[in-house]
């Protein structure tokens, strides 16, 4: 290719940016712009939804980032790579990484009861000798159960909860708690049956508070956050300028105010961009490291990327799945409003990120085209 076609290229995607408002990290070689951006606007408009926005890793590389669709459609106000969204349950892998943190200080065993570092004690009435250990947090095989909170409407609309972590679980753990429930346990033995648990994910972050001695948004803010340059993810919603937030679209809110928080946040209510998180998920990638900054040891990054219990897919935290028949980990998120993906290809390091503002959005397809266009980039 002579030099003035490269500048015609160049400008071209250039001016595709300017009119469309897109990112212009396009390889020569690599599936066009245009091309990609069309078969997600073909899907999203199939599946009927009000927006996306994404980012694809390589390595420790962005390589694309875009937003289409709708962040506010009633006002119409458009996504952009700047809008943040609430990620849901992708936000227990910060949580994962800020105890795992701790776990490189020596400050605790991945196999240490949990009732060591906690001002009460919890044990499965069914199983009272049986220890609850930092390693069945993580991996969904602590018998800790969400029957009972689920049946709870804890949303605070508008503002952060005022009860903090250690509230909400003195209530959800102490006999005389405003939400304790023998429901708070399902009958498997700790140790031996995968069962996902928000509560045991929640609990893992206040673990972070009481072994830090700072709130858990605080410590993830001054030991992930801002080291890796984050700048637009906050746990606070008082933190988190309203109009770069999406609209979370759900026939469940009937609020006046759509954005909502609730008392055990360490499971899900995380708010950034998908740049912002594929910081993080590069640095997961990169054996925890990201521009020079390590915010995990790669025996770490290891450990986390290890099935646990037997499981065929459960690993610490992160998850495997299948996409264009390539192994992935990651993990995905759902709440009122909002569906979220977040997963990578660990030989070739490969990632992508979907934010989605409806409810249970399937974005199985689009992730489908976002891995295929970073193999082929």
């Amino acid at each position: 290719m002579n030099n003035l076609s490269k500048i015609n290229i160049t400008f071209t995607l250039l001016l595709l940016s300017a009119i469309t408002g897109f990112s212009s990290n396009i390889s020569m070689n690599s599936k066009p712009y245009t091309n990609i951006i069309e078969e997600l606007r073909t899907e999203m408009q199939r599946e009927g939804m009000t927006s996306i926005s994404f980012a694809i890793i390589k390595n420790d590389k962005l390589i694309l980032s875009d937003a289409l669709g709708y962040a506010d459609r009633n006002r119409n106000i458009p996504a952009s790579t700047d809008t943040r969204y609430l990620v849901a349950s992708i936000s227990k892998t910060i949580t994962c990484v800020a105890l795992l943190q701790l776990y490189e200080q020596n400050l605790f065993s991945l196999d240490d009861d949990i009732n060591s570092f906690l001002p009460f004690a919890i044990r499965n009435p069914l199983y009272p000798n049986n220890k609850i250990t930092f390693r069945m947090l993580l991996s969904h095989y602590s018998g800790i159960s969400d029957v009972n909170q689920d049946k709870l409407d804890l949303y605070c609309y508008g503002y952060d909860c005022t009860m903090n972590l250690a509230e909400y679980f003195d209530n959800v753990f102490s006999p005389d708690g405003l939400y304790f429930s023998t429901q708070n346990f399902s009958k498997n033995k700790p140790g031996t049956k995968e069962d996902y648990s928000n509560l045991g994910m929640a609990l893992a972050g206040y673990l972070v508070e009481r072994i830090s001695n700072q709130p858990f948004d605080t410590y993830c803010k001054d030991h992930i956050f801002m080291p890796l340059g984050m700048t637009k993810t906050e746990w606070r919603l008082a933190d988190t300028p309203l109009n770069e937030l999406a609209i979370p679209y759900s026939v469940e809110i009937t609020n006046s105010n759509p954005h909502f928080t609730f008392p055990d946040y360490p499971n899900g209510g995380l708010r950034t961009t998908a740049e912002d998180l594929s910081i993080f998920l590069r640095a997961i990638a990169m054996n925890g490291s990201f521009n020079g900054i390590q915010i995990l040891k790669p025996t770490a990054i290891d450990i986390i990327k290890t099935l646990q219990f037997g499981s065929q897919k459960q690993a610490l935290t992160f998850y495997y799945s299948a996409i264009n028949g390539q192994s992935v980990i990651g993990h995905n998120g759902s709440e009122m409003g909002v569906t979220t993906e977040m997963y990578f290809e660990p030989v070739n390091k490969i990632g992508v990120i979907i934010l989605n503002n409806d409810d249970d959005a399937n974005l199985e397809k689009l992730l489908s085209l976002l891995f295929k266009y970073g193999e082929e980039f």
